[in-house]
């Protein structure tokens, strides 16, 4: 008998990447969009910063629609009178995964375009979290499941950190399994990092631990990791690999008689994961809202999106909200903005809220603390696969771990 399967949202540290985007900046130069100030909007721009892996890097379209929603924000923002009278103007730049040239793009963010804030930036920020702080520049939202999102003060999770993620890919696994295994990437050494951390929460949830394999995606086979796997006798697995590499697993396994339920990367599914069978009733988690549905709170976000990039409306994945829910917490922050914007408005702003905001169903419960990284509860949204399509099982809401 078959179980559900679990997705997460991919880290980072598996190295999730904007082929053909069009409004991306070069490996060499940045992209601005335009401010496009209503009638409404009298004072002062508010200059905005992103940078991340829009080319070079295979997944690099996924990071893309982290962009796009940002600059669908910014479009929406400026089209209903900025915030509070202040247009929006953003500055991207693609690294295209050079950490170098990351952290130079920060630099000229910072000193030659004054942006107050940097914005749904994807990887790279081991390169730039001690610039930020040096300069007291925050960093908010994004892909939020690096060291520095749980240590520095000025980089500020609007989703998940990284314990918080993996608590809830765990809670998530609780759902239809008690021993818990991982299938973890066997070519970047920060997957295999976290395998300690996701036992230790895996115990901690009150889950047996059938242990991790390490596993290559050019390896011929995978038999032998099925068998030891489903000989420590797990019945729900990890599966943080990139989605070619799981189909291979998943079919392996099952040659191999072991159909446990899975754990893999929501955002990174590929259509090939999506329309096989094997896949089919996949329950899963993702770090910002559903990208599919009709949920009240993201119809600005999905009628802007649509409007501005028609082509994708098709092929949206977990990273296409992820923008937009940065920028959310960010106009919140700035709801009374003075004439003058500065990046201490900004933080300030973020500390004025109270604790255990969601900004309209947008985050989980997040808390901002004067010299503290953020604080946010361990919870993201469900999706589950049916048939090639994706449903919401628990509804359009954030659900925490237990």
């Amino acid at each position: 008998m078959r179980h559900p399967r679990l997705l997460r949202v991919a880290a980072p540290v598996v190295a999730l990447l904007c082929a053909g985007l069009t409004a991306c900046g070069s490996s060499d130069s940045g992209s601005s969009s335009t401010p496009n100030p209503s009638s409404s909007t009298s004072k002062s721009t508010i200059v905005i910063g992103n940078v991340g892996q829009y080319s070079g890097t295979p997944l690099a379209a996924q990071y893309g629609q982290s962009l796009h929603s940002l600059q669908a924000w910014v479009q929406w923002t400026n089209d209903h009178g900025g915030i509070n009278g202040h247009p929006v103007k953003l500055v991207s730049h693609d690294d295209a995964g050079n950490p170098a040239k990351s952290l130079q793009f920060v630099r000229e963010m910072v000193e030659k375009d004054h942006i107050v804030a940097l914005l749904d930036s994807m990887g790279s920020d081991d390169a730039w979290a001690n610039y930020l702080k040096q300069k007291k520049v925050p960093a908010l939202g994004g892909s939020t499941l690096s060291a520095p999102w749980t240590e520095n003060p000025y980089m500020l999770s609007a989703n998940v950190n990284t314990t918080g993620y993996l608590t809830s890919q765990v809670g998530a696994a609780k759902a239809v399994g008690d021993k818990v295994g991982e299938f973890v990437c066997a070519e970047v050494v920060a997957c295999q990092a976290g395998i300690p951390i996701f036992q230790k929460i895996t115990e901690q949830l009150g889950l047996g631990w059938a242990g991790a394999q390490k596993v290559s995606g050019s390896a011929t086979d995978y038999v032998a990791s099925c068998l030891a796997m489903k000989e420590a006798g797990a019945n729900v697995v990890a599966q943080n690999v990139a989605g070619s590499v799981a189909i291979r697993v998943v079919k392996d396994c099952q040659q191999q008689g072991f159909d446990p339920a899975i754990v893999m990367p929501a955002a990174t599914m590929s259509s090939d994961v999506v329309a096989d069978a094997a896949f089919n009733g996949t329950l899963g988690v993702n770090a910002s809202p559903l990208w599919f549905g009709d949920a009240d709170f993201t119809r600005d976000w999905k009628q802007t999106y649509a409007k501005m990039f028609p082509d994708e409306v098709n092929s949206l994945n977990g990273f296409s909200t992820l923008g937009w829910q940065a920028g959310v917490v960010f106009a919140k922050a700035l709801e009374n903005a003075p004439d003058a914007v500065t990046p201490d408005t900004v933080l300030q702003g973020l500390y004025a809220q109270p604790a255990g905001s969601t900004y309209g169903g947008w985050t989980p419960p997040l808390t901002y603390l004067p010299g503290e990284p953020a604080q946010t509860k361990s919870c993201m949204w469900y999706a589950q696969l049916e048939n090639g399509k994706f449903t919401a099982p628990k509804g359009y809401q954030a659900v925490c771990a237990s």
